[in-house]
This record gives C-alpha cells, sequence and structure tokens, in this order.
C-alpha cells in the first residue's frame, strides 16, 4: 500500500488530519505509542468522553497543501 502521509499521534490533531487527507483523497499511515486513539486527552481523562467537531465551510482540494 503506497503512503501519501505519515502521520505521528493519534490524538485530536493527528484524527483530524487523517480526516482532512481523506478528503484530498490522500493515503495515510498513523502511528502512536498507545493502544487507543484519543492521545494525551484519552489517557489523562479516561472516564470523559472526547467529542470531535468537524467543520469545513469550503471544499478542500489538494491546492491547499500549498497553504501549509
Amino acid at each position: 500500500m503506497k503512503t501519501d502521509i505519515l502521520i505521528i499521534g493519534a490524538g485530536p490533531v493527528g484524527l483530524f488530519t487523517v480526516f482532512e487527507a481523506g478528503l484530498l483523497g490522500l493515503k495515510c499511515t498513523l502511528v502512536d505509542n498507545l493502544d487507543k486513539p484519543g492521545g494525551q486527552c484519552a489517557e489523562l481523562y479516561p472516564d470523559k468522553p472526547i467529542l470531535i467537531f468537524l467543520e469545513c465551510p469550503i471544499k478542500p482540494d489538494k491546492s491547499m497543501l500549498m497553504l501549509f
């Protein structure tokens, strides 16, 4: 399997990055040293649910990668 992006960390930012990359049609590999996603939020507050709200007012495309 070809990987376009390697994302290190399955916390909120890493998960959001995978989501955005998927919208752009990019293949991701996500790695983390923990056994479940959520990062430090999940480790520090294991009894609290993690709610992630995603909003994108415009449809992203590959040209947006040049912004970063």
